[in-house]
């Protein structure tokens, strides 16, 4: 006689589903690692596409996305962990981001990475260069427990002992490493960073981009295997509710007003939003709302990007290091030229500004125009060869991967205690790392606790 198992692989009951809310990097994520254990899931997405805050759009022929984002530490990243794990990381072709320079009085220095290259680093004098591996050489060999000691201490505390140049310097790195200024980064998360990035301990400097072009071609990767796994993903869909009776999930309301019965679901946008509008009042006590609440810090950019007729550039990505508008320029079609049509050429500059800046249109043009202007300056044919540019502003770019007192486990814990079935995954929760690096490495955080529920 024949019997039909309802078991996966995992020991787990298969006809339990798994409702996940939010199609970005942290939620598909989850979906990809639960797939790969016969988990059955099913992905809600407001939007059209999947990507979350990496989504990227065509325009003119090009490939844009919304902002620029870079894959740190390469083949250590989370992301990049992820894929290999679920077996699917070689349908991801990737462009190494290696050619990083600094540029100052007219000159450019190579992005410095390692000791050797320090001392080589004529950007600051050669005492200050002493100076700085005094200071960033014993970091680099830390423990992560002990890296978290410093997660509410700010990083000034050790660059304003340091002269102008090096000061500068440091900024540009945050610039790359947080894309924030040092005043909002906590000396944790940059001895995290330090350490992520020594050879001598496993990690990696290096960088990477999709080499198809648009950064969210990792979010369709990991959608396109979930759905190969006989899973859902539902685009221009809505959750209204999350249902919780007796401290435990028992179901959502959709938007269409129709109850989906499921008794784990896992929520991956920012849990200072969701709590407000996916809950009754009364699901979550006032001190628990008020310590999400917390997190609910975000640094706001200016972009603008630029499409030319030549190359002006060779190099991948240029940080401007002193009294510049743009922290950022970044040779975009210099990584792959697959996000541009033959004979033209995209870049980025970017820029932390006030948060109010970004509902502003004059400040927005004003600021783009500033950062045409330092192009041309370093560029001379940058405005002969300009065919167009696109400003854009983001108000919701995430702070809490770094600000002291709000990085790694001081942030929104992945589930509550409380409540049975209900899971927070993304770079507001407990992770390290910045932007998508943080939203996966949450992802595979929280992966054994819903497995340990569903068992």
């Amino acid at each position: 006689m024949l019997f039909k198992t309802y078991r996966s692989k995992s020991g787990i009951d298969l006809r339990k589903k798994v409702i996940i809310i939010g199609a970005g990097i942290s939620g598909l994520s989850t979906a990809a690692l639960l797939a790969n254990e016969d988990i059955s899931v099913e992905v809600f997405e407001k939007s059209s596409k999947v990507g979350g805050r990496t989504t990227s759009m065509k325009f003119r022929n090009h490939i844009l996305d919304n902002g620029f984002h870079i894959m740190p530490f390469y083949k250590t990243s989370a992301v990049y962990q992820i894929l290999k794990k679920v077996g699917i990381v070689s349908r991801l072709k990737l462009a190494l981001v290696d050619d990083i320079v600094f540029f100052q009085d007219r000159k450019f220095f190579k992005y410095p990475r390692g000791i050797i290259d320090i001392l080589k680093l004529a950007i600051i004098p050669f005492k200050s260069r002493i100076k700085l591996l005094q200071i960033l050489f014993p970091m680099a060999f830390l423990s992560m427990e002990k890296a978290e000691e410093h997660d509410n201490r700010k990083l000034t505390e050790i660059t304003e002992r340091l002269d102008h140049s090096t000061k500068s310097f440091f900024d540009a790195v945050c610039m790359l490493a947080f894309a924030d200024i040092p005043e909002r980064v906590s000396l944790g998360e940059f001895m995290r960073t330090m350490i992520r990035a020594n050879p001598f301990k496993g990690g990696t400097s290096e960088f990477a981009y999709p080499d198809e072009g648009g950064y969210d071609k990792i979010s369709e990767i990991l959608a396109q295997y979930v759905q190969e796994n006989g899973n859902e993903i539902k685009l221009n869909s809505t959750i209204k509710k999350i249902s919780v009776k007796d401290n435990k999930v028992i179901g959502v309301i959709d938007g269409n007003d129709e109850f989906i019965e499921t008794d784990s679901v896992v929520v991956s946008y920012p849990a200072y939003i969701a709590i407000k509008e996916l809950f009754e009042e009364d699901v979550f006590d006032e001190e628990f709302k008020n310590r999400v609440e917390k997190l609910n810090k975000t640094t706001s950019v200016i972009e603008t990007h630029f499409c030319t007729s030549k190359k002006i550039d060779s190099r991948q990505v240029v940080f401007p290091i002193g009294n510049y508008t743009s922290k950022g320029i970044f040779f975009i079609s210099n990584i792959t030229s697959k996000v541009s049509p033959p004979d033209e050429h995209l870049l980025m500059a970017g820029t932390p500004v006030p948060s109010e800046y970004t509902e502003n249109p004059e400040k927005i043009k004003e600021i783009s125009q500033q950062m045409k202007k330092e192009i041309s300056e370093i560029y001379p044919d940058f405005e002969k060869s300009l065919l167009w540019d696109r400003p854009m502003a983001w108000k919701l770019v995430e702070a809490v991967v770094k600000e002291p007192g709000l990085v790694w486990k001081q942030k929104m814990p992945h589930e509550i205690k409380k409540i049975k079935g209900l899971y927070f995954v993304g770079d507001s929760t407990i992770s390290y790392g910045i932007g998508t690096d943080s939203a996966a490495h949450s992802s595979m955080l929280c992966h054994p606790k819903i497995m340990q529920q569903l068992k």
